[in-house]
């Protein structure tokens, strides 16, 4: 907001204003659909942020050109929107196709990014063209603009051969695509993982220090990599630690390394079953239910026709319901969970974890929220026809502790049968709660959502009843010194994985449908699919290198970590994608307004890079600001993503002039030789 201020003086205050109006907009329709923010949607936020400056520069350049072609400030202001507008278009449609294809086929965390995106996309297109518009023509109706609209011009037009450079600029890209693929498909899986355990499958526990206890995030990592070490275990040796908020006492380890639940199944006579023939019963068992046995490992017990089943899978209901059902005539022992990583973290700091206690409670009412309690307590509107629970307490807690209990619930595995709904913490008076405040007793109110619309049968508000008491009660009565360990499911990570895929493969194949239609060439669609996946290449080579430079003095100070490929890298990607084609798009666009009709020349690209270089320039050094900002003070689990955007806006400018355009010109020359 400050570069467009300065750079494009009054301008520029319009298009600030604009992007706050954006931004609002996009939170309010966010609120009203009651989505809610995740990273990858908070990374459609940032390209929002990005193509709503790009739209704003676009234009206010249209406008210093028709200035300087002598138009009065009406007639540039007029023509600056006209020329714009279809650059402008062509720039957030494309974008939104990309992002509804993947809303459509993507994970449930990409969707996140792509209904925001669509919505900032539908929103910027909104502000960029109509808001500023109405702002000029408000100002030059009451004659506060009048001759001239005075901007800065840091970069003048310049006069590089950019064509004549095409050897230079393939040469460079071939050599960085190559070597960021090697590094990518050479880093070793086993010790040195470039998938977070979001894609691999693995447990992330997050644990609290007692307080006086003094460890840094490099001391926690520390503690757990030795740990791991000793154990000689890969997994625990290789994990991961992030900081949770500032307190200095709460941090989160990821590990590849799983919790381990074992089974026994003994069957009636010896020699009916091999190990292949129960993996593959089981294999074929899980597929009726929802769960899976991941990493699932057969072989035989000491004991004859009897076989020991191990698996990652640490919800033991489900194990067992899946080997009765591969084996209704087994004898099927109860699942052991053999709790490996939380065992290793417990005995990495043992004696300096704070231990949550239980609370020894006791529920002294509850009741149905009905229009007379809403009359008296207007803020419970929105749970009418919910249930409101009174609940005392023995042990004195804050009620921020008693929420993050209830939020910490949600990762137990006893509790995934457990059905949540919108739910509030409020005082004994029906008001919200400090956070710090000790309290011995609180209200929980919470409504199923069809009671709004209907009146709830006998059995459903019972089992309703029993679901909350029973939230409360394990909430309240929750002792452990591990407040969180959830264990992810690889196969989820695989699915989410190819579904990504999948998407980005939709997208390129529709960018080049819709190019070609609007620029009457399949070139200009495989060109700027070329650009996108040299970015692509190169960036998921920058972030693979940084496993071998985070230990560096350089590293370090850069500020540089050992970042794995998770869901956030993922969305920077995809942020990356629609960057870099928004981008290509401007230039594309200019050069075909120079070329109209005639034949495809080198010096026609070249003019058309020149003329839009300052625009090119400017958008993205301010979009580099922002996540440069955010690099910087957004932390350490903020920084892989921050990183792979960065990076990519880099290599994003450099392909719209290096790469997209040059490639037009691949076969322009036999295909005039075939027309002569």
């Amino acid at each position: 907001m400050l570069c467009m201020l300065v750079y494009y003086v009054l301008a520029g205050s319009i298009a600030d204003a604009a992007l706050l109006i954006n931004l609002l907009f996009v939170l309010a329709m966010m609120a009203l659909l009651r989505a809610t923010f995740t990273l990858p949607g908070i990374a459609g936020i940032i390209l929002t942020i990005g193509m709503s400056v790009d739209a704003n520069v676009l234009t206010f350049e249209r406008i210093r050109e028709e200035q300087q072609r002598g138009s009065s400030i009406r007639i540039a202001v007029r023509n600056g929107y006209q020329r714009a507008f279809r650059t402008i278009f062509d720039a957030n449609l494309t974008t939104f196709i990309t992002a509804a294809i993947l809303y459509w086929v993507a994970s449930e965390e990409i969707k996140g990014f792509a209904i925001v995106l669509m919505l900032g996309i539908l929103s910027s297109m909104f502000t960029a063209l109509f808001a500023t518009r109405v702002i000029f023509d408000i100002l030059l109706g009451k004659r506060i603009i009048k001759n001239h609209l005075f901007m800065l011009r840091l970069i003048h037009q310049p006069k590089v051969n950019w064509m004549g450079l095409r050897p230079i600029f393939l040469v460079i890209s071939a050599a960085l695509i190559g070597a960021g693929l090697f590094v990518f498909f050479t880093r070793d899986d086993a010790t040195n993982n470039k998938y977070d355990i979001e894609f691999t499958g693995g447990t992330s526990i997050q644990i609290n220090l007692k307080d006086g206890v003094e460890l840094t995030r490099q001391d926690v990592e520390d503690r757990i990599h030795k740990t791991g070490t000793e154990l000689n275990n890969p997994g625990l040796a290789a994990a991961n630690v992030y900081s949770v908020g500032k307190s200095g006492i709460q941090y989160e380890i990821n590990t590849t390394e799983t919790n381990k639940t074992t089974v026994t199944v003994a069957f009636a006579e010896s020699g009916q079953h091999t190990v292949q023939s129960v993996a593959s019963a089981i294999k074929r068992a899980q597929n009726r239910f929802e769960g899976k046995l991941s990493n699932l490992f057969v072989s035989e017990h000491s004991s004859p026709a009897t076989f020991v089943i191990t698996t990652s899978q640490v919800n033991k209901s489900l194990v067992k319901d899946v080997l009765s059902a591969a084996f209704a005539d087994a004898d099927i022992s109860e699942p052991e969970v053999d709790e490996v990583v939380s065992d290793a973290i417990l005995s990495a700091f043992a004696g300096e974890l704070e231990i949550q206690q239980n609370l020894q409670p006791q529920i002294v009412s509850q009741e149905k929220i009905t229009e007379e309690i809403i009359d008296s307590t207007p803020g419970l509107a929105e749970y009418l026809g919910g249930l409101k629970i009174e609940c005392e307490i023995e042990k004195a807690a804050t009620a921020g502790e008693i929420d993050q209990r209830f939020k910490d619930l949600r990762f137990k595995p006893d509790m995934r049968e457990a059905t949540w709904y919108s739910y509030q913490l409020l005082n004994s008076e029906l008001r919200a709660m400090e956070a710090d405040q000790q309290v011995k007793s609180f209200v929980y109110v919470s409504v199923e959502p069809e009671a709004g619309f209907r009146e709830l049968s006998e059995d459903e508000w019972g089992r309703f009843v029993r679901n909350e008491r029973n939230k409360v009660l394990a909430a309240t009565t929750l002792e452990t010194s591990l407040p969180r360990v959830t264990q992810i499911d690889p196969s989820v990570g695989a699915e989410a994985k190819t579904r990504a895929l999948i998407a980005i493969v939709l997208s390129l194949f529709a960018i080049v449908a819709y190019i070609w239609i609007r620029f009457g060439n399949v070139r200009y669609g495989v060109a700027a699919n070329v650009a996108l996946v040299h970015d692509v290449c190169i960036t998921l080579g920058a972030v693979s290198v940084c496993t071998y430079i985070a230990a560096t003095p350089i590293g370090e100070k850069l500020l540089i970590g050992d970042f794995k490929i998770n869901l956030a890298i993922i969305a920077a990607f995809l942020t990356l994608i629609g960057y870099s084609l928004n981008d290509t798009i401007v230039v594309f666009d200019r050069i075909r307004e120079n070329r109209r009709k005639a034949r495809l020349q080198p010096q026609t690209i070249t003019t058309s890079i020149n003329q839009t270089i300052s625009r090119t320039i400017l958008t993205s050094f301010t979009t580099f600001i922002v996540v440069l900002i955010m690099y910087i003070f957004g932390g350490p689990g903020l920084r892989g993503f921050t990183f792979a955007i960065g990076f990519g806006i880099i290599v994003g400018t450099y392909s719209s002039i290096a790469i997209a355009a040059p490639v037009l010109l691949i076969g322009s020359k036999s295909k005039e030789r075939a027309n002569k």
